[in-house]
């Protein structure tokens, strides 16, 4: 029983670790990399701007950095096109890097925790196959107020495969991002045909993303 209580402990003490280091990392990045800083260091990049955008996309992420701060400059420096591409190559390495740091460092930590304290229903989540569903986890990333981050640590924890929760990561966050880019690309004119357009089709697919995972949800409850 005691060495029981002292792995759960350790567990604990890890994850209070992992989250102190990205807390602090959150507080420290966030403060310096504003939107404008962010914007002067690639226009200050020249030919390695695209390098310098994918390498932020691939590692701030890792702190809970918002991500929409780094996809709204690329929109008016990259233009739609280029800015979707560095994005989406960007979302593949950090996608990638997430997933494996949360499997690493916190799923066994994690699910100890869940197994020895949780209820029935909350290890339902963690265990089941149910829980494990690459669709909820798609249509997740159609909704563009849902956590990017929190989305990609939940599948390393989780143990969702991880070639297919890329693949289907990438098709689902490309809607979200081609919104975020096309409402940077027209941010300096809030009052423009564009950016209209881009509040729309983002409000647009937030709702039908939303009904999607309500349909999915009455289809498991129903089968």
């Amino acid at each position: 029983m005691k060495s029981t209580e002292n792995k759960t402990l350790k567990s604990i003490g890890k994850l209070a670790l992992i989250a102190l280091i990205v807390g602090g990392a959150f507080f420290l990045f966030r403060d310096y990399f504003t939107e404008e800083r962010i914007s002067a260091m690639l226009r200050q990049g020249g030919v390695w701007a695209p390098v310098i955008y994918v390498t932020l996309w691939a590692v701030l992420p890792v702190f809970l950095f918002p991500v929409p701060l780094l996809v709204m400059p690329a929109g008016y420096l990259f233009g739609l096109a280029h800015g979707v591409v560095y994005t989406l190559i960007g979302c593949c390495l950090n996608i990638t890097l997430m997933y494996f740091l949360a499997a690493k460092l916190a799923r066994e930590p994690i699910l100890d925790i869940v197994e020895r304290k949780s209820s029935e229903k909350v290890k339902k989540v963690f265990f089941s196959p149910g829980g494990k569903s690459q669709t909820v986890f798609f249509i997740f990333r159609l909704i563009p107020l849902i956590s990017y981050n929190l989305i990609n640590y939940m599948a390393g924890i989780l143990e969702i495969a991880f070639l297919p929760y890329l693949f289907f990561s990438l098709i689902g966050i490309t809607p979200g991002i081609f919104a975020f880019i096309y409402l940077g690309e027209s941010i300096h004119d809030p009052t423009s045909p564009e950016f209209l357009r881009a509040m729309l089709f983002m409000l647009l697919l937030t709702a039908a993303s939303l009904v999607l995972l309500k349909l999915y949800q009455k289809r498991r409850g129903e089968s």
